[in-house]
């Protein structure tokens, strides 16, 4: 029987939120600020790879969503 192999655990990303330290919190209106926190593919990245605290990650995902359908961001970047 083969011993089963564990999952390779990434360290943790120290929670580093400029929304946080600057006292503002995203929004759809600024999508410059919000096009960072987007992969090369256009998907949101998560907060482990962000830094960004649960509840600014959740705000983001909010602003995101609202700048897309304002055709402010791009719902799928890159090529085939």
């Amino acid at each position: 029987m083969q011993k089963k192999r564990k999952p390779r655990k990434l360290p943790p990303v120290k929670t580093n939120d400029p929304f946080v330290k600057a006292g503002t919190q995203p929004t759809y209106k600024q999508p410059e600020e919000l096009a960072p926190y987007l992969s090369d593919r256009g998907k949101i990245m998560p907060k482990s790879r962000t830094g960004l605290t649960a509840k600014t990650q959740r705000r983001l995902a909010r602003e995101v969503k609202r700048a897309r359908h304002l055709a402010l961001l791009p719902f799928v970047s890159g090529q085939r």
